[in-house]
């Protein structure tokens, strides 16, 4: 049985192949690491496999970008945790330590000593809940922990306001962790 994805670590990007996405293509897309906990797609490349196809816009509507990198994040994850030890020893800039349930946790249990810390636990589960969901953000970390929508909102604006997050384009999830919440993320 063919494999249909593959993910290659380099220790400066990780390169994610679908194989059978569009026929006779090889769709790659390239991430970069932003930092310890975000990654970004950098390059998207259709290759093709046969000399004689040509790729014609059909194909190319059938491929949801979106989509495409969200699966793409999770697969990256994924390999990671089926082993660590090697991927570790590359020496790479991405490596999410924290999980979302474990975030969720602190906040809950209120394992933190300053208001800081909640805004930068809270930074990368809003970062992560995006990345999984992708809409209605607020409602789905309502649900997680133990603060209502209305406060959910209020501690996702306070997080751009007080430089948290940033870099996210107005009425739109999403955003890029600060030196101000990866310093406490990762003395933690």
């Amino acid at each position: 049985m063919n494999k249909t994805t593959d993910v290659i670590f380099e220790q400066n990007k990780i390169v994610v192949s679908f194989k059978k996405l569009i026929k006779n293509q090889i769709v790659n897309l390239e991430f970069i690491p932003i930092n310890q906990y975000q990654l970004t797609c950098n390059k998207i490349v259709i290759e093709n496999k046969e000399k004689s196809t040509n790729i014609n816009s059909t194909d190319l509507r059938k491929i949801n970008i979106h989509n495409l990198v969200k699966t793409s994040i999770k697969l990256i994850d994924k390999n990671i945790d089926l082993d660590k030890k090697t991927y570790k020893k590359s020496s790479p800039i991405y490596d999410p330590i924290l999980k979302s349930k474990d975030l969720i946790k602190r906040i809950n249990k209120k394992e933190y000593n300053k208001r800081s810390d909640l805004l930068a636990i809270y930074s990368l589960l809003y970062l992560n809940t995006e990345r999984e969901y992708g809409e209605n953000i607020s409602r789905k970390i309502s649900e997680k922990i133990i603060y209502k929508e209305s406060y959910v909102k209020n501690l996702t604006k306070e997080c751009f306001t007080k430089g948290y997050l940033k870099g996210s384009k107005k009425g739109l999830a999403g955003g890029i962790l600060t030196k101000k919440s990866l310093k406490f993320l990762n003395s933690h």
